[in-house]
């Protein structure tokens, strides 16, 4: 900056010589027309108004229209551009800009990241897609403690098993979820992506027919994509001990996910509880739960990771299966019975069993902990 200020007192100094003996004295038309074009000052006779217009950065001093003595308006009017956009641009640039740059980042970024969320309850008790409490959870509810959360949504399809199942989905509803059974006998096509997407949970119970290649697809977006969870069962033996009828219908909802029931029947002479995997979400701390007459789970496709939680002596019993690029879970249950009122009442840890299934399958970042 005061390079610049020396070198315009130069200019203006050099501009007053030449005028001194250049100019005549009586000259003064030529000077007011090209001093009216320039706007500035009407002569340049001292050298006090020259340094003054350099020093303080004016509107370009007098230099240009003294020395070329007749020059016309848009001589001038050039100069005065340029020298008036460097001196704007230098200063503006360094003080303004950077200030304005650095305080406005500073203070979003402390504001987003302090303040983004206002807790509205102390504990979740809405149901409305809102981390009400704050705690990067979104409707985390579960009013009873029961460990199931009261704003699930959960589909089931297909009919019941040969037993009565009034106690698993009286159950179900009494924890707060809503629950819905859908037929798939004679109503082809039903599971489409806007019929799937009422639901955060869907259970393949007892499927009557087999799904279609449009809806296999359907359901694989909803857990691949949508991060959505899945829960199938298998075992109800509707054709005469014929497994090979209800494990193939099954295996059109699973097939997308490289998952399987494979072979027959097993433990089909007498009930066993299986050998639960106590490290696992699912199976930690389950020991008395029923299984008979089921069929084993396998994963052929290896398109994420799969943990066999539950074994019985014929074969695996239950497989916990996570997609890959963080998309949504499915359990595959070798068996039926945790349906039946009668395993209800007769062994200790279905409903556990079933707390923890649905807690792992469940959306991640909705309706409790991610685990």
């Amino acid at each position: 900056m005061r390079n610049q200020i020396f070198i315009r007192r130069g200019l203006a100094l050099s501009s007053l010589l030449v005028c001194g003996f250049g100019c005549g004295g009586d000259d003064s038309k030529g000077d007011e027309v090209g001093d009216t074009s320039a706007t500035s000052d009407t002569s340049a006779t001292s050298d006090s108004q020259g340094e003054s217009a350099s020093e303080t950065g004016s509107s370009s001093s007098d230099s240009s229209s003294t020395a070329t003595d007749s020059s016309s308006s848009s001589d001038t009017a050039t100069d005065t551009s340029s020298d008036t956009a460097t001196d704007t641009t230098s200063d503006t640039t360094s003080d303004t800009a950077t200030d304005t740059t650095t305080d406005t980042a500073t203070d979003t970024t402390t504001d987003t990241t302090t303040d983004g969320c206002v807790p509205t309850e102390m504990v979740e008790v809405t149901c409305d897609m809102i981390d009400n409490d704050c705690d990067d959870v979104i409707d985390n509810v579960d009013v009873g403690n029961d460990g199931i959360c009261d704003c699930l949504s959960i589909g089931i399809l297909g009919a019941t098993g040969f037993a009565p199942n009034a106690n698993f989905e009286a159950w179900l509803e009494d924890q707060g979820s809503a629950v819905q059974r859908t037929l798939l006998a004679n109503n082809p096509g039903v599971v489409t992506p806007a019929f799937l997407a009422q639901y955060d949970l869907v259970l393949i119970d007892r499927i009557e027919r087999a799904l279609s290649p449009e809806e296999a697809a359907a359901i694989e977006a909803f857990v691949k994509d949508d991060g959505r969870g899945m829960i199938t069962l298998i075992g109800y033996n509707f054709d005469n001990n014929n497994p090979g009828p209800e494990r193939d219908r099954a295996n059109t909802v699973l097939a997308p996910f490289g998952l399987a029931y494979q072979g027959g029947y097993i433990q089909t002479a007498a009930n066993v509880t299986p050998t639960f995997n106590q490290a696992h979400p699912v199976s930690m701390g389950i020991v008395d739960v029923n299984f008979r007459g089921g069929i084993i789970p396998v994963d052929n496709g290896n398109q994420g990771m799969s943990t066999i939680f539950a074994t019985v002596p014929s074969g695996d019993a239950g497989l916990a299966h996570e997609t890959a690029m963080d998309g949504g879970r499915v359990v595959v249950w070798g068996d039926e019975w945790i349906t039946f009122d009668s395993d209800w009442l007769g062994y200790a840890d279905v409903q556990q069993f079933w707390v923890q299934m649905v807690g792992w399958a469940k959306p991640q970042d909705f309706c409790g902990s991610p685990q």
